[in-house]
């Protein structure tokens, strides 16, 4: 398979992760809910910070919300703007995109009410 490095590839690639670790990360979740108790010692607090508290769920959900977004966006001005470098993606501005996209979902699970 060859794989052309444009950047809406880039954010096709990363929205496929970003689902998969989701379908990944919420099905110990909805299943260690269930169980009445977890495990003691460090593997227990570790299991129940990141995955039975869907830290990890949550930040790849967020992470697909935001890559939609951005998807959209440049989809919109390549629609509009045919011809014209007005909202064009490239490398340089992705990895800009990136980074943003980075702070907005640490910023909007750091918002999320624990518990």
């Amino acid at each position: 398979m060859i794989f052309h490095r444009t950047p809406i590839n880039y954010l096709l690639v990363n929205l496929a992760v970003a689902d998969a670790m989701y379908a990944t990360f919420v099905t110990p979740q909805t299943f260690l809910t269930i169980t009445p108790t977890h495990p003691g010692g460090t593997i227990g607090t570790v299991l129940c910070k990141l995955v039975t508290g869907g830290y990890l769920a949550w930040t790849a959900g967020t992470s697909s919300v935001v890559t939609l977004v951005v998807i959209a966006a440049e989809r919109y001005f390549a629609v509009v703007y045919p011809a014209g470098n007005v909202g064009k993606l490239t490398k340089r501005k992705l990895k800009v995109r990136h980074w943003q996209r980075l702070i907005i979902t640490i910023s909007i699970y750091q918002t999320l009410p624990s518990g």
